[in-house]
């Protein structure tokens, strides 16, 4: 998961030791153990090594090492694709998100965070639906079938705009793409790039255009922008009242209705295409554009709706390992924190995936309810003491002894 990295890549820093805590930490969230401290506590080590395992690190260390390790992935499932051919890649409905979130913490200014200044700050929260005190982050991820692949999770700063980042981030996408399709003689077709209506800004369409690769550009527009649409002109939200909703009643069919159309979107200046339609019954009527003016109306929904891929991802940062509530006193800290939760998000949709795949009685429980299961079948802890081994931040005499009293108290043996 954590790729490959050389060891000259950072200085007096063992790469091997710094993995292995990383799974220390990964396999004491299945415990509910969601710290060093809790983790040592559960097996009555008092060690604090780990800590300085850790603390060797800076949050750009963090970045560069996990944000290789999620591409090292995203490589070897695109070689996988481009050995099948033309049809599974289309099968695979690869596309490319692009999505921002708030994270709400609380900071006192410190004279030694330099960061402070530049990247905390009070933003609008598309989930909360008000200004936020915090830090705000752009992710760029790649999803291919029914898995995502997170790839850069950045800071942005306070007067910086969420397209700035993404031009940035999709032309580093569309290497990695490029690289893998000359890897295996491969041309690649066509990608989609799935965004929400706070990307829809020209810059980045124009990024979009100036690929070498063809992606199919797929946003939210506002409803208060003017479009022109055979001989209506006007408002989308006109359209909807006027057009979508006036042939919607016409119709007898029992099938979702929709209307997919070309029109003229006046603040692109350009000919882009409209898909109208209802989300699940829904009163609302949603409307996006894609710039592909010959893609059809069940490929533009399904790309769009990748985007719940990231959302979900975001949901469980949030929710289930609530990084909001996480304690930090500094902007570096919090950062390196957003980096291990980041990596511990991915383990634990891969945790669900499996659980569901391979046993039927676990099909549908999330991961909350799975780790109530480890945790009230008392499973025993010697999967944590074999990783504390491998971690090697603490003599084994003192890993054999908790291990030893462990078992004893528990009424097995630790042989």
């Amino acid at each position: 998961m954590l790729g490959e990295l050389d060891e000259g890549d950072l200085e007096g820093v063992s790469i091997y030791q710094f993995r292995q805590t990383i799974l220390l930490l990964l396999i004491g969230e299945l415990y509910g153990l969601n710290t060093f401290k809790k983790i040592l506590s559960s097996v009555d080590i008092t060690s604090k090594n780990c800590y300085k395992v850790w603390g060797k690190f800076s949050y750009q260390d963090l970045y560069d090492l996990i944000s290789q390790g999620f591409v090292e992935q995203l490589k070897e499932r695109l070689n996988e694709l481009c050995q099948l051919g033309e049809s599974s890649w289309s099968r695979a409905e690869v596309t490319i998100i692009i999505d921002e979130t708030i994270f709400k913490t609380w900071l006192n200014c410190r004279f030694d965070d330099d960061k402070y200044a530049v990247y905390y700050g009070k933003y609008f929260s598309g989930q909360t639906h008000k200004s936020e005190y915090g830090f705000r982050f752009s992710l760029t991820g790649v999803s291919v079938n029914d898995e995502f692949y997170p790839l850069f999770f950045t800071p942005i700063k306070k007067e910086s705009k969420c397209e700035q980042e993404a031009v940035s981030k999709i032309k580093k996408v569309e290497n990695i793409f490029l690289q893998c399709a000359k890897n295996q003689h491969f041309k690649i077709p066509s990608i989609s790039f799935s965004v929400d209506g706070g990307y829809n800004k020209e810059d980045l369409i124009i990024a979009c255009d100036e690929l070498s690769l063809k992606v199919n550009f797929i946003c939210v527009p506002r409803k208060n922008n003017i479009v022109r649409i055979g001989s209506f002109e006007g408002s989308l939200s006109q359209y909807i009242e006027q057009e979508f909703l006036v042939k919607e009643k016409e119709t007898n069919s029992n099938q979702p209705f929709y209307i997919r159309v070309r029109g003229f979107y006046k603040s692109k200046n350009r000919e882009v295409v409209f898909l109208f339609f209802r989300l699940n019954k829904s009163n609302k009527v949603s409307v996006i554009y894609s710039t592909n003016l010959s893609i059809k109306a069940k490929t533009m929904r399904r790309r769009w709706f990748h985007r719940t891929k990231i959302e979900n991802y975001f949901r469980i940062l949030k929710d289930t390992l609530k990084i909001q509530q996480s304690t930090a006193d500094s902007t570096d800290k919090f950062f390196k924190k957003v980096m291990l939760f980041s990596i511990k998000a991915v383990f634990i949709k891969k945790f669900e995936n499996y659980c569901r795949k391979h046993y039927k009685a676990f099909k549908n429980l999330t991961f909350w309810k799975l780790r109530e299961k480890i945790i009230y079948s008392q499973c025993d802890l010697s999967i944590i003491f074999d990783q504390l081994e491998r971690c090697a931040f603490c003599r084994l005499s003192t890993i054999q002894r908790a291990k030893y009293q462990y078992f004893r108290t528990i009424g097995k043996s630790p042989i």
